[in-house]
């Protein structure tokens, strides 16, 4: 996503959905991605999406998703917005959104 122009906040690895609640704010954020490498992960996606709900930023961030276990059928079950199935087209979905 660097490599496209855009900013970029690692929040790292094993991360709270109260995390990128806070980060989100800190940061104005209007993109947050979130990838799961295994299936046991991937319901902290879930509760991303209904932090962010909960927080009121909804309506002011696009969520997305991806990772060897996601699909885009898991995207649209838990109200992201954008799956993407690898880093390259995640960085051009990401570039899209922003425009």
């Amino acid at each position: 996503m660097e490599g496209k122009g855009l900013e970029v906040i690692d929040l790292g690895t094993d991360v709270t959905a109260d995390k990128f609640v806070a980060s989100v704010k800190e940061h104005d954020a209007g993109i947050v991605a979130c990838s799961a490498l295994l299936t046991t992960t991937m319901t902290e996606m879930k509760n991303v999406v209904d932090k962010i709900k909960e927080a009121g930023l909804r309506d002011k961030v696009t969520i997305m998703v991806g990772g060897a276990p996601v699909t885009d059928n898991y995207c649209k079950s838990i109200g992201a917005d954008i799956y993407s199935p690898d880093a390259a087209s995640a960085a051009e979905r990401a570039l899209a959104a922003c425009v």
